[in-house]
């Protein structure tokens, strides 16, 4: 599947938050989700199954970001308050796999939110969730040393989001792809 774009077709998800206008032209859903090391090195998404966008994970990596557009609610066409702050994507659950173990990562639903996720929860759902700011910091935990782990990010809504003006580029960043 490589580098395609988190869609309700895909994933079998609403991208789209209830009563949220469909895109329109210049708009997109897709959210370009990666992630960052603290180096500079960008991971691209595997593939996406069932909400879930999947990364592979170099060894030694303790710490990446989730990346993504962003999109500010308060310039949406619906209604929703004076909401400015910049929204990437919806993330419920984090499962790390390393070998023949898997590992719930939690961070990001703390009381106190990490560095790029919005302190409030989106509770539509029974289920804790978070929004990114689009640049939100995760925590990986102890890894096992020299192992590959994958990577699966739970998005559950995201978009619509502006798109880039011609010319934006991330050309000269080093790109990570499965």
């Amino acid at each position: 599947m490589g580098d395609m774009p988190l869609t309700g077709a895909m994933t079998g998800m609403n991208p789209e938050p209830e009563g949220a206008q469909p895109a329109s032209a210049g708009t997109t859903h897709d959210a370009d989700l990666r992630l960052t090391t603290d180096k500079g090195v960008t991971i691209s998404r595997m593939r996406d199954a069932n909400r879930y966008a999947v990364f592979m994970l170099p060894p030694g990596i303790g710490a990446v970001r989730i990346v993504s557009r962003t999109t500010r609610p308060v310039s949406m066409v619906r209604p929703c308050g004076d909401d400015c702050r910049p929204r990437g994507v919806l993330v419920r659950h984090i499962k790390l796999f390393e070998g023949t173990v898997a590992r719930h990562i939690v961070m990001h639903l703390a009381q106190k939110a990490p560095a790029g996720w919005h302190d409030d929860f989106y509770a539509l759902r029974p289920e804790p969730c978070r929004w990114t700011d689009g640049q939100a910091l995760l925590h990986l935990g102890p890894r096992h040393p020299g192992m590959l782990g994958v990577l699966c990010l739970e998005v559950l809504a995201g978009g619509p989001y502006e798109m880039a003006p011609a010319g934006d580029t991330t050309a000269g960043q080093a790109r990570l792809t499965a």
